[in-house]
This record gives structure tokens, sequence and C-alpha cells, in this order.
């Protein structure tokens, strides 16, 4: 007994995901029930008798609702989205259809309060742990920590390589380097250029990249900070010079 309180006590969202499963199994049942028969659930929505055609499609898109949505509340799939779908159609059982037919203190009102009550919570604070949202959230997670070091290693193995210079007798004269918009007034710590094996540059882009990154195409980086891999120190900063930026374009593979 004491194993199990210590358990739930450290896993206090899975009970989070308790309440989802069985909120979700319940409204995929009442779904079930409400396409099964809905002529039994026309009498109870007002003016069911003036409009009954009216009456019935609302009745079928209510157990369309619930099924849909229980089924993604039981899996913890889009759990937000499923939730707050089933929030307008149980606030209008509960305030609409239960509150004026059998008064406040009746069984059916209270159950139709206590849903609405559970979706506003599910809808708030989404699913815990034991749900399909947070499986694909830990495997983009993953996924983003996996090329990150990715990009670091082949970065530290570019850094890594020997600088290659040719004899003096061959060498060409350098290209005028463009000036950095902010430089520093000593390179770093180490004493290390932007040319250093030592030093890396660390891209920024602007939310429009962004986008255009989702598209596969290139984008250019609105700056780019030359850190020293020694002593962490800033040595350049290139901005507002769109020659040199054009250099550090990145390139989605």
């Amino acid at each position: 007994m004491l194993r199990l309180l210590q358990w739930a006590d450290a896993n206090r969202a899975v009970a989070l995901d308790l309440v989802r499963i069985y909120l979700g199994l319940g409204l995929l049942a009442r779904g079930l029930t409400f396409l099964a028969d809905p002529a039994a659930y026309t009498g109870l929505l007002p003016g069911g008798a003036e409009s009954p055609f009216a009456t019935l499609a609302l009745v079928h898109y209510v157990g369309l609702s619930h099924l849909a949505g229980g089924l993604f509340l039981t899996l913890g799939m889009l759990t937000r989205v499923a939730a707050l779908i089933q929030v307008p159609i149980l606030a209008g059982a509960a305030f609409l259809v239960h509150l004026p037919s059998v008064g406040l203190l009746s069984p059916a009102f209270a159950f139709s309060a206590l849903v609405l009550a559970l979706l506003v919570v599910l809808t708030i604070w989404g699913s815990g742990p034991w749900s399909l949202d947070r499986a694909v959230e830990r495997r983009s997670a993953r996924d983003e920590a996996e090329e990150e070091a990715h990009t670091q290693a082949l970065a530290r193995d570019v850094r890594s390589r020997p600088r290659l210079r040719p004899p003096a007798a061959e060498r060409l004269p350098a290209p005028p380097r463009p000036e950095a918009a902010e430089p520093t007034d000593a390179p770093c710590a180490c004493g290390h250029d932007r040319s250093h094996p030592h030093v890396a540059p660390e891209r920024s882009y602007s939310g429009l990249s962004g986008l255009r990154f989702l598209t596969g195409t290139h984008a250019r980086p609105t700056e780019v900070t030359f850190r020293c891999g020694d002593c962490g120190g800033v040595v350049e900063v290139l901005r507002d010079d769109p020659e040199a930026l054009e250099a550090f374009r990145f390139e989605r593979t």
C-alpha cells in the first residue's frame, strides 16, 4: 500500500489521464446510444415537437460529436480540441435541457455539470503522460535533440580540420572583409578572430525565414554571431550587411 501511495504521489499527472480515459469512454458510449436511437432523445430537447427535423439533426450532431470527441479523448489525441468541442454541448444539456426541466438539485443536472467541469479541466490542462499527444511531443523533442547533436558534431568536425595554407608565393591577396556591425573591443579572451577554427558562427533568423524553412526554401540569416568555442566570448557580429550575410545562407536538406 505504501508503494502504491508513493507511486501515486510521484505520478500525479497520471490521474489526469485516468479521468480523460474514463470521460472519453463515457462520451463514446453516449454517442453510440444517441445514434442508435435518436428518436428517444428528441423529446428531451426544447421545441422538439414544433421542429422535429431540426431536433433530429441536432441529436445526430450531438451523437457524432460525442462519438468522435470520446474516441479522441480516450486515445489522448488532440485532447484540448476534443474537450473544447464538447463544452458547448454539455453546457446546453446542463443549463438549457436539464436545469429548466428537472431543477438544480436533480441527478441529471448534477451529472451534466460534472462532465462539463471535467471537460473544462481537460481543455485547460490537456492530457497527461499516457496519451498520444505526449508521445508525439516526446518524439518531436527527441528528433530536435538528435538534429542539434548532429549539427554540433558537424561543427566540431569542421573546426577540428587542419587549415591548409598554400606557400607564400602562391597565396592570393585576401579580399576586403566586411566590417562587423557591432565589433567588440577585443576579439575574445583567447585573442582569436572569426577565421580561427575554434570560432563558430551562430545564425539568427527572422520569423519569415522560419516560414521559408517549412517550405524547404533557402533562408538568409538576419544576424551572424561569431563565438569562440574555448572561452565563449563573442568575436564579431554581422548585421545589416546583405552581402556578408549571404555567405551564411542556410539550406534545409
